[in-house]
């Protein structure tokens, strides 16, 4: 039994932990949708991320690791237990030669303009990836130009008991949108150390700007959304297959298809989570009944639910 005042007691006592009770969880996602945070926690250094955790994971609390919350849908009636948001302050970056370390909650954008700023390349394609590091590390994060698991080096993480270990580069397992963390999730990662190469500071540059230019001329950018809504079929598109079921620009109240981009499901501003999951249902069946292709999808569903999801892959 989940005993509130006990844990806002107990989590009190960590330095560098910022605090809140029932927090609306709509501001902190991509999303900007979602209900109340039974307890929101948010670590301003790594040291505080492993002592919350420690005392979480030793007390048995219920608990929801976020960064940036860039790929997440929380319902609205929002999360029970205890959430630990790891951005935007748990984002230490540091560079020494070829190496550069980050703390979980560090931006994408933050790491590649870093990497530019010292003439190491590798890290241009995580610059147009709204999200931070510890969830592109578990979930292989890529676009156009690469994917964590081309610079990944080694990282820092947490298992289940609390304990702190290093993986190595090979030992991610890395996979399309999925690494060890996916089938451990009760690990979680701390920091990560990508590895890079020296590169003219010009051309770096350069590769950001063509993704900036890329994603502004094909994403909703100006609707929230949860990112790519859906994981790329064996075989297939997900935004054609979405398209040729004639789901483009398909709207359900105040949450839809994008008709830039299908496969992006966004929302006007005035929709509730609920809508917008519903979206998800609609598209997965039209889809299959369609071309009996199952679209399973790449955004979580987190919270407290009562509405039927749409079906999910083994991840």
């Amino acid at each position: 039994m989940f005993d509130k005042n006990k844990a806002l007691s107990k989590l009190k006592e960590i330095r560098d932990l910022y605090l809140a009770e029932d927090l609306n969880m709509a501001p902190y996602s991509n999303f900007k949708l979602g209900g109340p945070a039974d307890i929101y926690i948010r670590p301003q250094t790594e040291e505080a991320f492993i002592a919350a955790i420690q005392v979480i994971r030793k007390e048995d609390w219920p608990l929801t690791v976020l960064g940036r919350a860039t790929n997440v849908l929380i319902s609205d009636r929002g999360i029970r237990g205890i959430v630990c948001q790891l951005s935007p302050d748990m984002a230490r970056i540091d560079i020494n030669d070829d190496q550069l370390t980050a703390s979980a909650g560090a931006r994408l954008s933050d790491i590649a303009a870093r990497a530019a700023a010292a003439g190491l390349a590798g890290l241009a394609f995580s610059s147009g990836i709204p999200g931070s590091v510890g969830g592109a590390v578990v979930m292989n994060a890529g676009a156009y130009t690469g994917k964590m698991e081309d610079v990944v080096a080694s990282s820092q993480y947490m298992d289940a008991r609390g304990e702190v270990h290093v993986l190595e580069a090979a030992e991610h397992n890395f996979h399309y949108r999925g690494s060890f963390f996916n089938d451990h999730k009760d690990h979680l990662v701390i920091n990560t150390v990508f590895q890079l190469q020296p590169g003219p500071v010009g051309e770096i540059y350069d590769e950001m700007a063509d993704i900036a230019l890329r994603r502004y001329q094909s994403q909703p950018l100006n609707y929230p959304s949860g990112g790519s809504a859906f994981k790329r079929p064996p075989g297939h598109y997900a935004g054609k297959l979405i398209t040729d079921a004639g789901l483009k620009g398909f709207w359900n109240g105040h949450a839809g298809v994008s008709d830039k981009h299908a496969g992006f499901i966004i929302q006007d501003g005035k929709a509730t989570a609920s809508e917008v999951l519903e979206v998800f249902r609609i598209v997965q069946t039209k889809v299959h009944e369609e071309f009996d292709v199952m679209l399973y999808p790449e955004v979580k569903f987190i919270g407290d639910w009562q509405e039927e999801m749409p079906l999910r892959d083994s991840e």
